[in-house]
C-alpha cells in the first residue's frame, strides 16, 4: 500500500477547506521535530493512497475528509483526530480519553462539522501551497 512512501504520521487533508488547513497551521506550529507529513486528497498520491487504503475519498459526497496513517494504518474521522493530536504529545495526549466515548457518537460529531465545515469555515479556490519553511513537511 505504501508505493515507496513511509506513511508513518501522514495526513491527507481537504487542500481547499479552511478548517483542514487551519487545523495543518497548527499542528506545523507544534510539531518542531516535523514528525508529521502532509499530503492534500486533492493530490494524485493523495487520491491513490485514499484509493488503496480502501476506503472510498469521496470529497465530493463528503465522507472522508481527513485521513491519518498511524504505523502505516489509516485512520478516519475521529479516530485521525484523536490520534493526532494523541501523536502532538505534551498536552494534547488527553484526547485518548476520547477514545471512551463511543465511536458513532465521535464519529456523528465529527461529520456534523465535516459536512458543514465550507459553509461554517469556508474554501479557498486552490489547494494549499506549501511555504518556503514548511515544504519539507508536505509528500506532494
Amino acid at each position: 500500500m505504501n508505493q515507496g512512501h513511509d506513511l508513518n504520521n501522514v495526513i491527507i487533508f481537504d487542500g481547499v477547506c479552511v478548517l483542514c488547513n487551519s487545523l495543518v497551521d497548527f499542528l506545523i506550529k507544534r510539531d518542531p521535530d516535523h514528525s508529521f507529513k502532509f499530503l492534500t486528497a486533492q493530490s494524485s498520491l493523495g487520491q491513490r493512497l485514499m484509493d488503496t487504503a480502501d476506503i472510498e475519498s469521496s470529497l465530493q459526497t463528503g465522507e472522508i475528509h481527513l485521513m491519518f496513517f498511524d504505523k502505516n494504518r489509516p485512520k478516519i474521522k475521529s479516530d485521525a483526530v484523536i490520534s493526532i493530536l494523541v501523536k502532538l504529545g505534551s498536552g494534547y495526549k488527553f484526547a485518548k480519553f476520547f477514545y471512551l466515548v463511543p465511536r458513532v457518537i465521535r464519529d456523528f460529531c465529527y461529520q456534523v462539522v465535516a459536512t458543514r465545515r465550507y459553509k461554517w469555515f469556508g474554501k479557498t479556490i486552490q489547494c494549499r501551497i506549501p511555504t518556503e519553511s514548511d515544504v519539507d513537511r508536505f509528500l506532494e
